[in-house]
């Protein structure tokens, strides 16, 4: 008998410890749902730029229930998760995106900046993914509660994002503007956001419809990120708000997987 209760004991300790293995993550249920992906295919940029095939392809999506991650994810989880693993914390950028000599150092509560291969195994420690990028999209305009902003959470993009105009030239801590209509921080502006997908839009007509996962190799080394950072103007000139800006949803950006700078984070995402 006692050696069943020894047993039952050294069991309930070694659940423990692996559950202490795995970072907390604050999710955020998004129910499955219908929607028109890409839907912006013209976006005019704070410089009158009109540019083309910079969205993500206009089509009807279906998707499955997830949960995605309500912050995005911070230099203390990613050291958390450096120091579970036996991995050596990134150097820091030294530069802005302004070409601006910084020597960034890392803060806990500031978004991790990572390039897509850290993300991506970060995301699978944690029990997770890289969402993809419709996911990504249909969680930034709120899921079945959207309310139709232009932006994650309102048609004020100073509301809800770190921009050009409100950032002071840097990132920021995350969660200190006002969430979206599920309650997710930081979806426009601060850093953009890998995704799973790769970038390959002579590819992107092959993808389904239906849980889309993007096409199946790169142009190049492409990878896509979403939200865009604190770098982008919201406003023209005069300082009219843009008609339609950079750090929409729909809006896509593409990089080399290996880039680190301070315009790149991430979040997580989970299957139901």
């Amino acid at each position: 008998m006692r050696s069943k209760v020894l047993l039952f004991f050294l069991g309930l300790l070694a659940i423990t410890a692996c559950k202490q293995d795995v970072v907390h993550i604050d999710w955020v249920f998004v129910e499955g749902g219908t929607f028109e992906q890409g839907k912006n295919q013209v976006v005019i940029s704070p410089k009158g730029d009109t540019i083309t095939g910079f969205t993500s392809p206009r089509r009807m999506v279906e998707l499955d229930d997830f949960y995605i991650s309500k912050y995005e994810i911070t230099v203390k989880q990613f050291r958390e998760f450096c120091t579970k693993t036996g991995r050596s914390m990134p150097e820091p950028p030294i530069e802005n995106a302004h070409g601006q000599k910084v020597f960034y150092k890392w803060i806990d509560e500031n978004p991790m900046l990572a390039i897509w291969d850290e993300a991506n195994e970060f995301a699978k420690w944690a029990g997770g993914r890289l969402p993809t990028e419709a996911e990504w999209e249909y969680a930034a305009k709120g899921g079945k509660l959207t309310k139709g902003f232009k932006y994650s959470g309102s048609n004020t993009p100073k509301e809800v994002g770190w921009v050009e105009e409100n950032s002071d030239s840097t990132f920021h801590k995350v969660g200190l503007l006002k969430p979206n209509e599920l309650g997710i921080y930081d979806m426009t502006g601060n850093v953009s956001e890998w995704v799973f997908d790769w970038y390959n839009p002579a590819k992107d007509s092959e993808v389904s419809s239906i849980n889309p996962q993007g096409p199946p190799e790169g142009e190049g080394t492409y990878k896509i990120s979403k939200g865009l950072s604190w770098f982008y103007e919201t406003q023209t000139a005069d300082g009219k708000p843009s008609q339609f800006g950079i750090h929409m949803p729909e809006v896509r950006y593409q990089s080399p997987i290996n880039t680190r700078n301070d315009g790149f984070g991430f979040r997580i995402s989970k299957s139901k």
